[in-house]
């Protein structure tokens, strides 16, 4: 099949899109003044590329991590992988286990939203990072089953069907040295995937031997306390792990990463406006010579994350995903938060308010629904590349 091509060189031929600013489109009411943005990269419209339909997985460390997992699960008709460096289990951190304790619910809580709470009171803030023992592993299937009702399905932007994560492939990673995870928080992941696919031992690979702190470790990432280089090669463990034939990576090309306008994927009405949520205008894609002209069919690896407030680009180990996307025909596709918060709106999201993604339940209940704010809008960024939408 050859897809309407993303037409890379017409856009920047002829419309000149070599930017080196923009104005950003910030005319929602409560959004701060218009401003220029200086951008490192060129500025492409997205449309659809030639994507394999059972090739696009997500990749993060830490909240992205979270995200990482979260995403796959309310999307897996369409994400058939994931890659977790450290991570908590899907909607963990509103889930109130038997026989753990509260605090009361105020607007520094950093949980305002609690599934089985008593009134006035909530959970432990990161209680699934911090204390994974008072996890009870066998309810984590539960919500991913019932949450949107049973026969028939009565949400709709809820949880695509749990069946479609028989054949996923998960590779989880936990370092022996993460004091943000601690040991047993991402040993819960692989006992949720243990419970949703069907061969656990042949789908998920967790990893908890490796002597780093809290990071996503590259070649040139030292081990906990050292210098030297250690040589583990994060993404490409996790790409050869998902995908059956990547070995080895290529070349990043610097002309083949691109940045987007993502307030074109943004809900615009009263309390569903993505505006005010921490959500990024921007967000940046990496597409291999291979993959621009749509007829070669790729794979994508999605790395939503921060992407440094008005400059959106990449990090350290999204430079490495592209090096093996450049010659392995993978799109990096990174979707962005660091965007402008409305602390009024939301009154008690600290992390959100720091730039991170929504992976604690703070902006909404139904955070780790397909219809979350942060959710949403990278859903909407993933089915117009797959299918144009």
């Amino acid at each position: 099949m050859v897809v309407a091509r993303l037409t890379l060189t017409a856009l920047v031929l002829s419309l000149g899109l070599v930017v080196s600013a923009v104005r950003a489109p910030l005319d929602t009411p409560g959004s701060p003044e218009e401003k220029t943005v200086a951008l490192p990269h060129r500025m492409i419209q997205l449309s659809q590329l030639n994507v394999k339909p059972e090739g696009v997985i997500t990749a993060g460390c830490s909240h992205a991590g979270d995200f990482a997992h979260q995403f796959h699960i309310a999307f897996s008709s369409s994400v058939k992988g994931s890659c977790v460096f450290s991570g908590q289990p899907y909607h963990c951190a509103v889930t109130k286990f038997p026989g753990e304790e509260f605090v009361t619910q105020n607007d520094h809580s950093s949980v305002p939203n609690c599934d089985g709470c008593p009134e006035d009171q909530t959970l432990i803030y990161d209680h699934c990072k911090n204390h994974p023992q008072w996890v009870d592993v066998g309810m984590l299937p539960d919500f991913v089953r019932r949450s949107c009702g049973q026969n028939p399905i009565v949400y709709e932007e809820c949880i695509d069907d749990p069946a479609e994560l028989y054949d996923a492939r998960a590779f989880l990673f936990q370092p022996t040295h993460d004091r943000c995870y601690v040991d047993g928080a991402v040993a819960n992941v692989q006992a949720l995937y243990g419970q949703l696919v069907a061969s656990p031992e042949k789908n998920v690979k967790y990893v908890d031997d490796q002597p780093f702190p809290h990071t996503l470790p590259t070649n040139s990432t030292p081990y906990f306390n050292e210098t030297s280089p250690a040589g583990y090669d994060g993404p490409g463990e996790c790409l050869r792990w998902v995908y059956d034939d990547v070995d080895y990576a290529g070349s990043y090309e610097e002309k083949n990463l691109f940045v987007f306008d993502q307030t074109e994927f943004w809900e615009t009405e009263g309390d569903q406006a993505t505006n005010g949520t921490g959500a990024n205008e921007f967000g940046a894609i990496y597409i291999p010579t291979d993959c621009q002209s749509g007829e070669e069919e790729c794979k994508m690896v999605m790395v939503t994350g921060g992407c440094g407030g008005d400059n959106p680009g990449f990090g350290e180990s999204d430079y490495d995903f592209a090096k093996y996307g450049e010659i392995h025909n993978i799109i990096v596709l990174k979707s962005c938060v660091g965007g402008y918060f409305d602390k009024d709106r939301f009154t008690n999201a600290p992390e959100v308010q720091r730039g991170l993604l929504d992976v604690y339940g703070q902006l909404s209940s139904d955070y780790a629904w397909q219809s979350g704010y942060h959710m949403r809008m990278v859903g909407k960024i993933m089915k117009r590349i797959m299918h144009g939408q």
